[in-house]
């Protein structure tokens, strides 16, 4: 079963704002790729920017996956993109598995 976004996202989704475009980086593994394109500014992942990714996959949007429930998996990502975290983040991310 799907999941359905809320208005804001789908208004995000439709209109492709930064957060929806902040959602797909996360899940297409692109942040770095995009803290690259402006060295002087790198913006961190926020808990909104992963709600709204996780929301865009249990909704059958992205096509991109990241398990959100396979510890292994979410350890490798926070591994992989430590330097884009904040704690808030780690703890969001790492909350289902206490």
């Amino acid at each position: 079963m799907t999941q359905q976004l809320t208005a804001a996202e789908l208004r995000s989704l439709i209109r492709q704002t930064a957060p929806y475009r902040n959602a797909h980086a996360i899940l297409a593994d692109e942040w770095g790729a995009r803290a690259q394109e402006n060295p002087l500014f790198q913006a961190p992942i926020t808990v909104a920017d992963l709600q709204f990714a996780k929301d865009l996959q249990a909704a059958g949007v992205s096509s991109v996956k990241l398990d959100f429930d396979d510890y292994g998996a979410i350890q490798r990502w926070i591994a992989a993109n430590q330097q884009y975290l904040t704690p808030n983040d780690r703890a969001w991310l790492q909350r289902p598995f206490d």
